[in-house]
């Protein structure tokens, strides 16, 4: 887990962007933008642009052409132009495209918020609040700074990029500065929105590489495995919390419904999680699992529990025959008889489907594996990029 990646923008879309009577279809963040329209150079200004032939007929495409005419630079020192993740396209410089982002200066970051609703194509940029005036007298100086080294000094817990131990992630306030209703959009995907003059933007996305760890796979293979057994899955321990919907109850964070092995285990020092959004769980960089189940007694609690109490030891594993939690031997043997240790086991009769969807509405698109259980339940885990 990587506790210090921002809330992801479909959390954040749903706070502050949807209207009560709208669902989100998709949203992602995007910093910086160039020009693909005729008439008009990279930055707006009347001229021929580097991206602009064939642009509006092409389309896809334009974005890997804008990364290696534009480069990367930016944030990393040199002279270069920022990179681009998003284009402006369109036909003329009288196109809707073009006339709404004539307000934003092209080549400069600034943290936006697309999305995309079920009524309208919203962008909003990121607030933050003005810092509070500081004292003009030299005393007053002198005492802030003195209060500001102690809170330093008094403060250890760890911090995670603007997350801080033991603090819910905060939901970052944006404020939407620019709206298309659906009327004017001719077609809308994650990659791209057309309107129906033929303007309109493309989105220079990535997708998740996820594999299959080899030295997972390898331990399993070798430790876990009964003969005649193949593995089907194994997944490395995560670490996060878990969250879900049990018996009609919203939990974030889990706890264990069922008693835990003897094992005493530090307290974690994470950030806890954001306020919930259960479409969005995976956007909370915090959580690394979610549960679904009309009672405690489900499999996929059963399950749950371990992952939440072993605060990223045990892992899952599945083969042809079960599926269980596995814990490394050595949390309960000084002198372990084994590598593993295997708690939950569930047989493989009761899984009713085993698959790797995407979750959530943010774009590029999150990897899970979910286990779907025939008594109703499910258990969604992170996968690791």
């Amino acid at each position: 887990m990587i506790f210090s990646a921002p809330l992801g923008p479909g959390h954040v879309a749903r706070q502050h962007v949807c209207r009560a009577d709208e669902s989100l279809v998709w949203a992602m963040y995007r910093r910086t933008f160039y020009y693909a329209v005729d008439g008009l150079d990279q930055l707006g200004a009347p001229g021929r642009s580097l991206f602009t032939r064939g642009a509006s007929a092409v389309g896809r495409g334009m974005g890997d052409l804008a990364l290696t005419m534009l480069g990367g630079g930016g944030d990393s020192g040199d002279d270069k132009a920022p990179a681009a993740d998003h284009l402006v396209f369109g036909p003329s410089p009288d196109c809707v495209a073009v006339r709404t982002l004539a307000r934003f200066e092209p080549g400069k970051p600034v943290d936006r918020l697309w999305a995309l609703t079920s009524a309208r194509l919203v962008i909003a940029e990121r607030y933050v609040a003005p810092p509070a005036a500081e004292p003009s007298s030299f005393l007053g100086k002198a005492i802030g700074f003195g209060k500001e080294v102690g809170k330093i000094l008094a403060d250890n817990r760890k911090k995670y990029g603007e997350h801080l131990e033991g603090e819910p992630v905060a939901v970052p306030e944006y404020r939407v500065v620019a709206e298309f209703p659906r009327a004017q959009i001719l077609d809308a995907q994650p990659g791209r929105v057309t309107f129906v003059d033929g303007s309109g933007f493309e989105f220079l996305l990535g997708r998740p590489a996820v594999a299959d760890d080899e030295v997972v796979v390898r331990e399993l293979t070798k430790f876990w495995l009964r003969p005649g057994e193949r593995l089907v899955l194994g997944l490395p321990p995560i670490v996060g919390y878990v969250g879900g919907v049990v018996g009609g109850s919203l939990r974030v964070p889990w706890e264990p419904a069922s008693p835990m092995p003897p094992l005493e285990l530090d307290k974690p020092r994470w950030p806890l999680p954001a306020p919930p959004s259960p479409p969005d769980w995976i956007d909370d960089p915090t959580l690394g699992y979610w549960v679904e189940a009309p009672a405690t007694s489900c499999f996929a609690v059963q399950l749950a529990d371990h992952f939440a109490f072993s605060r990223g030891n045990a892992r899952l594993a599945v083969s042809d025959q079960r599926v269980a939690a596995v814990y490394p031997t050595h949390l309960f043997e000084a002198k372990p008889s084994s590598v593993f240790t295997t708690f939950a086991e569930v047989p493989r009769g009761a899984v009713r489907s085993l698959d790797t969807p995407f979750a959530g509405q943010s774009v590029p698109a999150r990897p899970v594996v979910r286990l779907t259980f025939a008594d109703g339940s499910s258990l969604a885990l992170r996968r690791q990029a």
